[in-house]
């Protein structure tokens, strides 16, 4: 044992420094962020009175009417560089937060949601998406994007707890807004004071946004990368959905209160910062695309399961498997796309990738509060399962063709 630690201290002292400032940084911004993300649904429709339709609406059109802009996020990492895309996303999640603790008409709301889909999460994503391929090599990229993931599922265990607290003292959310903002900003300190710009130089070369832009058309050739993410969509429907609809499925079918959601939420958290970097190791050398069709199954298994199944043990254990599904999805659709991607264009597949992820992301909420209100919560679940099931199917097929390829491969 002693030694199998010491060889996995020496695996983690070979990522550099600045990779583990990041990861620690994802924990600082999660604590913030989910103070306030998993609530903003509750918050909406509990305190401001609006349907689940009109939240479904709110939350996930915006994410399709971005879409366009994902495509500036990757030239602008790129083109500018990796810690100004990341120091703006952050700046426009705080605008929302601010936005929430502050105003009351839908149309505000409307405005702010707007700018941080385009400008906020999927901006920062993308440049530390974009960072962590510019700082660790592709045979390490999983677990780096893995470890990554630990910080930010630490952050996610923390943010819901400390919101149990604020919200048992302030019932009006404002300062768990105010506070998520204000944690949020302690990153953006920590970017602009520690970072160092880490864009390739193969990346500035061009010297003009326009000339930024065109490169998309290489992204746009490459048939193994589009297919790899449009069949994305079916997994990340049901993802989109965790921390939107999942939690009024859940008071609407089983009567759960938010302070029994923030400890579910925190239950899932802690599976993933407990399994994500081990599991991802372990399957080293796996094929990617067949892991993204075991993340699929297990995403529309785990959240349909959590409404279906009865309240109790029965829930964690379907939150558990929604967590593995989770745990394999976003570290290895990442690692695909950069293992795709060519130096100089790194940033605008990233981007494409996010712009994937948003825009998937988007029909949970979009299309899952449209569900909810037409079908009730047992039949929006079982359409999140037969969405898992089909990505999962077209995964398995895709592997089977590109078998071989560097899409596939492990690497």
């Amino acid at each position: 044992m002693r030694a199998l630690a010491g060889r996995a201290g020496a695996e983690l002292r070979a990522f550099p420094p600045q990779f583990w400032l990041l990861a620690l940084g994802f924990f600082i911004l999660l604590v913030g962020i989910d103070m306030c993300f998993p609530f903003e649904t509750t918050y909406l429709h509990d305190r401001l009175g609006y349907s689940m339709t009109t939240i479904g609406v709110l939350l996930g059109a915006p994410l399709i009417l971005a879409v366009p802009f994902y495509v500036v996020d990757g030239a602008i990492a790129d083109r500018y560089g990796r810690k100004p895309a990341m120091v703006a996303g952050i700046c426009f999640v705080i605008a929302l937060y601010l936005t929430l603790a502050f105003a009351r008409e839908l149309w505000q709301i409307a405005i702010a949601v707007g700018a941080e889909a385009a400008f906020g999460w999927a901006l920062f994503l993308t440049g530390s998406n974009a960072m962590v391929a510019d700082l660790v090599t592709f045979e390490r990229r999983a677990e780096a994007y893995s470890i990554t993931r630990v910080f930010l599922h630490a952050g996610m265990v923390v943010g819901p707890l400390l919101a149990r607290v604020i919200l048992a003292r302030d019932p009006t959310y404002r300062f768990l807004f105010l506070s998520g903002a204000a944690i949020c900003f302690v990153f953006v300190l920590v970017v602009l004071v520690f970072f160092r710009e880490t864009r390739p130089e193969a990346a500035r070369a061009e010297t003009s946004m326009r000339a930024t832009l065109r490169g998309y058309g290489a992204v746009l050739r490459d048939r193994r990368f589009l297919a790899f993410c449009a069949i994305a969509a079916l997994p990340l429907y049901g993802f989109g959905q965790i921390w939107s609809m999942l939690p009024v499925m859940l008071r609407n079918e089983h009567d759960a209160s938010p302070g029994e959601w923030a400890v579910l939420l925190s239950f899932y958290a802690v599976s993933l910062a407990v399994l994500q970097y081990p599991v991802i190791r372990l399957l080293r050398g796996r094929d990617h695309v067949l892991l993204m069709a075991a993340a699929s199954l297990l995403i529309g298994l785990g959240l349909s399961g959590a409404v279906l199944l009865p309240w109790g043990v029965w829930t964690f254990v379907a939150v558990f498997v929604l967590g593995q599904g989770v745990l394999l999805l976003i570290p290895i659709s990442s690692t695909v796309s950069a293992k795709l991607a060519p130096i100089a264009l790194r940033g605008r597949y990233m981007g494409t990738w996010t712009l994937v992820q948003m825009a998937g992301y988007a029909l949970g909420p979009l299309f899952g509060g449209l569900a909810m209100d037409r079908l009730g919560e047992r039949g929006a679940a079982l359409v999140i399962l037969a969405c898992g099931a089909a990505g999962a199917v077209l995964y398995a097929a895709l592997a089977r063709r590109f078998r071989g390829s560097p899409a596939a491969a492990a690497g």
